[in-house]
């Protein structure tokens, strides 16, 4: 079984480079310097598209087991950026 400590930098890899996709660009790194002691929703200033969200989660799923797949969504709902809003044809 996988340790906690290697699925939280999962985790971690997995939500830097979400945002690093999202509108405009951030690192976590710098999400967690900027906002880390804060409760501003930081998440509400990036959108990232579906697709690429599900890209990027499904790669890093591959890395995790179910156990901790689960905690990577329960993650995600709570830190991911926002989806982008389709435009409406």
């Amino acid at each position: 079984m996988m340790s906690e400590k290697k699925a939280l930098q999962i985790f971690i890899e997995c939500i830097d480079e979400m945002y690093k996709n999202s509108s405009p660009p951030i690192s976590w790194d710098t999400i967690q310097k900027k906002y880390g002691k804060t409760k501003i929703p930081f998440y509400e200033n990036h959108s990232i598209t579906e697709k690429k969200y599900d890209e990027i989660k499904n790669k890093y799923y591959k890395k995790l087991d179910t156990f901790y797949r689960r905690k990577l969504d329960w993650f995600l709902l709570d830190y991911a950026p926002k989806f982008k809003q389709k435009k409406e044809k």
